[in-house]
């Protein structure tokens, strides 16, 4: 009996095979994810969240699991005595909480919501490898889509840290989301290109050619309507698709091709957007925008059609489509200048240059105004360098063959590219464009090795030279291995040289005629290994590891590492403001109920108890979220008033500032702006006073070097160290004065006094270099002996933040009221509680 059909039978169809694959890439996604942060976020009695905006959001999930479906319109707690306008762009929000409030059966208690808000982001990142895989799929085939759908899943940098567990912010969201556009958009003009659909199969109703590219744009648009309720910068994509589709008509027109497949989709897609954006806002920008574009289809179609219809040659049609946009542009600015400006500040995202005080906004290749790559390969390793051969080749196949869902990938990635060179944060938006760009490029290299093409010799040698260059240079890997993985590759790169050599010596005419002269030999039984598989071997034995395994590690560290989660210390403290202080609302209750923002012009009325509790610009949604306190400062504008009185020199510092809101407007002296902002706490952490100090100083708009600067000293055999040193305008500082020193008066018990000089080490830097240090037993001696000196430059200093070679003045109008049992150990000092909180007594 022949048993083989019965045996082709049992063998796994490839997509049972690809859907069991997916499910594990679905499961090592989120086991990164979940795994690895999970002591850090379920921390004892508290459960907590794994970044700053998170706390933000939690408060909206608050406030609409409690009135669902409803979210207030206004936040009295954030930017006290101000308040905050709630937009109606918090879909992820409204997604959030109505999930927690059917889990909690229409009332879930507080460890419900936390529990299933800190697995949200995880999940939905784990969910991504379905559009990632539909996407490979459709554009290369159902491998690439399995390849890219993999890579996805362990990609590290800004996608991972963004996705893992208690990072509940909107970013993974919309990644999901604007993948999923994208996985939709491509499905319509496929459908559409391959079914030739034109105006007449529309005006006869033929749901056979029409129905798939209606249905695929319609959930094209539905996402993307999502996204746009997502997200206040969604109009990205808006502009990223619009780009697209302005580019395709072009090429599709100079190629004499209809363009009558993209009028459907585009048209379909930007107003089906448009409606649901309309149901939740009404935003001038974001409609106005998805008005033009939804008839920029037909603008551009008829545009063709009419110059086919006249004769008119085809390169003029791209002129004339830059032509009518830049009319359009003068008569835009023209009738409102304001709002061309406004239009025009939202392309700043694509701005390369300068170092930001912001982490998330610096630019990916010069984070801190240096040139490196180190930024690009902690997100995406190898798959960043990789992704430029991928656009190359799919540069080169469009231009000679065409295909319309190729040119959305290469349009989306170029810009995408450029937001994410411009500020960091968009790499987790490239994430995706990587893994799909790179798992093509593993994809291809199987396939031409499985197929014996031609090409892959050279595609070979490419990207294994490639490879070496970016494994020695950028892997952080045991060395052991990287040299194990370079002699692989040098291996790899020398069996494909030498296959090149025998083809080319083999090409010769005489070597031509002798083989087409030889008798065809009978297929052989069984297998027989060739040069082809040999090949084969290679690029899945090289293929595989260089382009996933780098990515390993870094995915294990990004997923490890939990920066911006409040400490035991943070939390224990606002615990305490929580149940230690007056409510300012008169009711425990207010921080769950629905507000109204004033009327226009007008400053919202608070009640008589309300106060505010100052803290530097990162804490502040910690205050609200876990205190239930309004908060002074949030991140966002307003960071300036706090700064400046934090850096003031004296407590009843008369320096003038403007004071300038949208209420008013005037001049105040710095020991105002407490009383403006009608503080009555200040919470200070050590990391305020000593770590990020230098933020505060910019904020403030002052130079680092007033207060600190690097001293070389020079030590044995010439060699210089950098010692970092402190000044007295450091010490006099209010924060420093107020957390180093809890308010209490100082006397130092010495004052040490250096004399340097400025060398230069080379062009257009120079150092402060150490010349001599004095030791004085009182302030006065050493500020008589630099008084006394003639010339030179001379300074008292300390390198210690927490000993003052100043004497300091007791704080009047301030008192500590509570330290933190966890404390920070302080070189010759000891231990320094980690949070500590301060009353201001007016």
């Amino acid at each position: 009996m022949n048993k083989e059909p019965e045996a082709k039978e049992n063998r796994l169809s490839p997509e049972l095979l690809a859907g069991i694959i997916l499910v594990l890439f679905f499961g090592i996604s989120l086991f990164l994810r979940v795994y690895l942060p999970y002591h850090q976020v379920f921390s004892g009695e508290w459960i907590k969240f794994t970044s700053v905006d998170a706390y933000f959001h939690m408060r909206l999930v608050d406030n609409l699991v409690h009135n669902f479906p409803q979210l207030t319109n206004f936040d009295p707690y954030l930017r006290y005595p101000f308040g905050i306008i709630i937009d109606n762009i918090h879909f992820y929000d409204w997604l959030l909480a109505g999930i927690i409030w059917v889990i909690g059966l229409g009332s879930p208690t507080q460890h419900t919501i936390d529990a299933v808000a800190v697995y949200f982001p995880a999940v939905l990142a784990a969910l991504m490898v379905i559009p990632v895989y539909f996407i490979g799929k459709e554009l290369f085939g159902r491998w690439a889509g399995v390849l890219s759908a993999g890579l996805i899943a362990i990609l590290p940098g800004e996608y991972m840290g963004r996705s893992i567990l208690g990072f509940t912010d909107h970013h993974v969201a919309e990644t999901l989301f604007t993948a999923t556009t994208m996985m939709f958009l491509i499905l319509a003009i496929k459908t559409s290109r391959e079914r030739g659909l034109t105006f007449n199969h529309l005006q006869s109703r033929d749901w056979t050619a029409i129905s798939k590219p209606i249905v695929y744009s319609l959930l094209a648009g539905l996402f993307l309507g999502i996204y746009l309720i997502t997200w206040m910068g969604a109009l990205l994509f808006v502009f990223i698709i619009a780009v697209y589709f302005v580019i395709q008509f072009i090429i599709d027109h100079l190629k004499r091709q209809s363009t009558d497949y993209l009028v459907p989709v585009g048209v379909i897609l930007f107003l089906t957007a448009l409606i649901i954006y309309l149901l939740f806002s009404r935003s001038l920008l974001s409609w106005v925008s998805l008005l033009i574009v939804s008839f920029l289809p037909i603008a551009l179609h008829f545009t063709s059609r009419l110059m086919t219809r006249r004769g008119i040659k085809q390169f003029f049609y791209p002129l004339t489509i830059v032509g009518f946009g830049v009319v359009a542009i003068a008569i835009f600015y023209a009738v409102s200048p304001s709002f061309f400006q406004t239009v025009f500040n939202r392309f700043d995202i694509f701005t390369w240059g300068g170092t930001r005080t912001i982490l998330e906004m610096q630019p990916l290749l010069s984070p801190r105004g240096e040139f490196t790559f180190q930024l690009a390969w902690g997100n995406f390793t190898t798959g960043f360098f990789l992704s430029f051969i991928s656009l190359g080749i799919l540069l080169y196949l469009i231009i000679k063959h065409g295909n319309a869902e190729k040119s959305l990938l290469i349009v989306w990635s170029l810009i995408i590219l450029l937001a994410t060179l411009g500020q960091r944060r968009f790499a987790y938006y490239f994430a995706v464009n990587v893994a799909l760009l790179t798992g093509y490029l593993l994809w291809l290299l199987v396939k031409l090795n499985k197929e014996n093409h031609p090409n892959a010799r050279y595609l070979n040698i490419v990207f294994s030279a490639v490879m070496i260059v970016f494994l020695v240079i950028f892997s952080n890997l045991n060395p052991l291995l990287v040299a194990f993985s370079v002699a692989l590759l040098i291996v790899y790169i020398s069996w494909h040289l030498l296959l090149f050599v025998v083809a080319w010596l083999s090409e010769t005419p005489k070597t031509a005629a002798r083989e087409k002269a030889k008798p065809k030999k009978s297929p052989q039984v069984g297998f027989h290994l060739t040069a082809r598989h040999v090949s084969l071997a290679l690029a899945l034995i090289i293929g595989f590891p260089c382009i996933f395994f780098p990515n390993i590690g870094p995915a294990v560290a990004t997923a490890s590492q939990v920066h911006f989660s409040p400490s035991d210390a943070w939390y224990s403290s606002l615990t305490w403001l929580k149940g230690n202080t007056p409510e300012p609302f008169g009711d425990p209750a207010a921080y769950y109920q629905l507000y109204e923002p004033p009327p226009p012009g007008e400053k919202y009325k608070y009640p008589e108890s309300a106060y505010g509790v100052m803290a530097w610009v990162d804490y502040g949604y910690w205050i609200t979220r876990i205190g239930h306190r309004p908060a002074n400062l949030t991140p966002g504008p307003g960071g300036a008033y706090v700064a400046k009185f934090f850096v003031s020199q004296d407590e009843y510092s008369t320096q003038e500032i403007k004071w300038k809101t949208k209420w008013e407007e005037e001049i105040i002296a710095e020991k105002e702006i407490i009383d403006k902002l009608e503080s009555s706490y200040i919470i200070i952490d050590h990391q305020t006073a000593t770590g990020k100090f230098w933020a505060l100083v910019s904020w403030a708009e002052q130079e680092l070097t007033q207060f600190s600067d690097i001293y070389y000293v020079p030590k044995e055999k010439g060699e210089l160290v950098p010692i970092p040193l402190f000044h007295p305008e450091y010490y006099r500082s209010l924060v420093v004065r107020l957390y180093n020193f809890d308010g209490q008066a100082v006397i130092p018990e010495e004052s040490i006094v250096i004399s340097y000089e400025e060398k230069i080490v080379q062009k257009d830097v120079s150092i402060k270099l150490v010349t001599s240090v004095e030791d004085f037993p009182s302030y006065e001696e050493a500020t008589a002996y630099i008084s006394s000196q003639k010339s030179g430059n001379y300074r008292i200093v300390s390198d210690s933040p927490f000993i003052s070679p100043v004497p300091l003045e007791e704080l009047k109008r301030f008192k500590l009221i509570y330290s933190s049992d966890i404390s920070v150990i302080q070189p010759g000092v000891g231990g320094i509680p980690s949070v500590k909180i301060f009353e201001y007594i007016k």
